[in-house]
């Protein structure tokens, strides 16, 4: 079945050329003038993905992007801008459109985003599906795993109170995914998001809390910071260990209190937000370090939801790894599928990047295969070396090694599978960097080479 994409453009001739442009491109498009025709045949039937322009007459595109939210939020928004309007464009993306596009832009741009967009969204609608059928999921994720089933129990339960949420969890496992379900079971309008660790450090202040015109050189302007934005809504702070200690302060008073204070401003506002916190660090080590308050990381642990690496999600990886497939190849001539020898290296696979590096491993794949099938020779380096942890271990349990003797053999496999990044074996086996470290001196001394 095709992937129906919905055009909301009033621009006849901009309207037909999309329409016509997907189609070609193996989509089934159909294209509407305005926001309250779209909806109606939204209401009326489904689709995979809209992509809707900033401007339109009567309903505009950010209360179209507001009800599409509310009624399908598995279902992905791109929003088309002029050049002048990207701001507003940045502020949709914050409140929940999957991407935007600046006019003009080009076919490889529109149908690379198409594509991308697509493959997120589809993660939604199989967690619908899996609703339909009694497998609740998170938004977003896809999977019938029992760690996947007890992980969206707790998110239901969370959801409804306006308490603080801790989020922990390996990067790419999905915290932001469980983030965006806690809001959407929370009946809060806005969610906005913000990386602690991608903003520069001196730009961190005025993005969080704003500044008045006039506060330091170039404040031309007033400015609403991110907390003032998400009033009535959900502050999702992204990388929360990275957020540097002298405004931890600033922080915990906004979250104690209910104000912030903009740079430059004489009085606090009121803020009414719900926070939730993701961090792939061990925030109590962080504290024990002297990098993170203490009082601060009590605040925002009320509730604590830990989320499961891919490589504790058994047959979740089939799943996933078949629908990046699907979608990688959406609109392609030759549907591929992926063979069992392929599927066996997926499986063996302990997955440091979670299921952000499947989806790239899949998508490699898809574009290196020659055939219609996924063959182990596709699969990227790292992966088909997976092969080898399986057989340094089955060949050390072959010849009846002491159980400290294959612990070793374990740690050392994945220390080179992470070509010596000790952070991140220190992940995938879930031990502590110290302990790791402590473990690897221990068997430098014991004469082992060490990756």
């Amino acid at each position: 079945m095709l992937d129906r994409i919905v055009v909301v453009e009033d621009d006849r001739e901009l309207n037909s050329f999309l329409t016509e442009m997907l189609t070609q491109a193996g989509y089934e498009a159909v294209g509407f003038e305005t926001a309250d025709a779209a909806l109606r045949a939204l209401s009326a039937g489904d689709a995979d993905l809209v992509i809707t322009d900033l401007i339109l007459p009567g309903m505009r595109g950010q209360e179209l992007l507001t009800q599409l939210r509310q009624r399908r939020p598995e279902l992905n928004i791109v929003i088309i801008t002029a050049f002048g309007s990207i701001e507003s464009a940045i502020e949709l993306v914050k409140a929940g459109a999957y991407d935007y596009l600046t006019k003009p832009f080009g076919n490889d741009e529109l149908l690379l985003t198409v594509q991308r967009a697509l493959a997120d969204s589809g993660s939604g609608r199989e967690m619908a599906r899996l609703s339909r059928a009694g497998s609740a999921v998170p938004p977003g994720f896809v999977g019938s795993s029992e760690p996947i089933r007890a992980l969206f129990r707790l998110v239901q339960r969370a959801a409804h109170t306006a308490r603080p949420v801790l989020i922990t969890g390996e990067s790419g496992a999905g915290k932001e995914l469980v983030a965006r379900a806690l809001h959407q079971g929370s009946g809060r309008p806005t969610f906005v998001a913000v990386n602690c660790a991608a903003l520069p450090r001196e730009l961190l202040e005025s993005e969080l809390f704003g500044h008045e015109r006039g506060a330091f050189t170039g404040a031309t302007r007033d400015k609403k910071g991110l907390l003032e934005a998400a009033h009535r809504g959900t502050l999702f702070l992204d990388e929360i260990g990275e957020l540097p200690l002298a405004l931890q302060p600033k922080l915990l008073r906004a979250l104690d209190a209910g104000e912030v204070r903009r740079l430059g401003a004489s009085e606090p506002r009121h803020v009414d937000v719900r926070v939730i916190a993701a961090t792939n660090r061990n925030l109590e080590d962080e504290v024990h370090e002297g990098r993170f308050r203490e009082d601060l990381f009590w605040r925002l642990n009320v509730l604590h939801i830990h989320v499961p690496p891919l490589r504790e999600r058994g047959s979740d990886i089939r799943l996933l790894a078949e629908q990046f497939l699907e979608a990688s190849t959406a609109g392609a001539l030759l549907k591929r599928r992926i063979s069992a020898q392929a599927m066996t290296l997926l499986d063996a696979y302990p997955w440091p990047g979670n299921v952000r590096e499947l989806r790239n491993a899949i998508e490699q794949a898809a574009t290196l295969a020659s055939g219609a099938e996924i063959r182990p020779e596709d699969l990227p380096p790292r992966v088909r070396e997976g092969a080898g942890m399986v057989a340094t271990l089955t060949d050390a349990s072959a010849r009846r090694l002491s159980l400290r003797d294959l612990e070793r053999a374990y740690i050392l496999e994945v220390v080179r599978q992470a070509e010596g990044n000790r952070s991140r074996a220190a992940e995938v086996l879930g031990l502590d960097r110290k302990t790791l470290y402590r473990k690897l001196e221990e068997y430098r001394e014991q004469g082992v080479s060490i990756p």
